[in-house]
């Protein structure tokens, strides 16, 4: 998942969508990616640490989005 996830965000990049693919991502595998270090995560997908902040907005829209019956298919 790790390395789908890195590919799916640099390849965004070309499009400047890398920042949009990064939160479509993390939401998409939220449930999988809930407890992860979110420094730690930005490492393992070779982007910043800043990107941190990112990840924790899309795991607690995630969250959010469960609590309110709202389903991502």
């Amino acid at each position: 998942m790790i390395e789908q996830i890195k590919a799916a965000v640099h390849g965004a990049a070309a499009t400047n969508q890398k920042v949009a693919m990064l939160h479509f991502q993390v939401l998409k595998n939220a449930d999988d990616l809930e407890g992860a270090d979110p420094k730690a995560f930005c490492k393992e997908i070779s982007v910043s640490e800043k990107y941190a902040t990112e990840f924790r907005k899309m795991i607690a829209l995630a969250r959010l989005m469960k609590e309110q019956g709202v389903k991502i298919i």
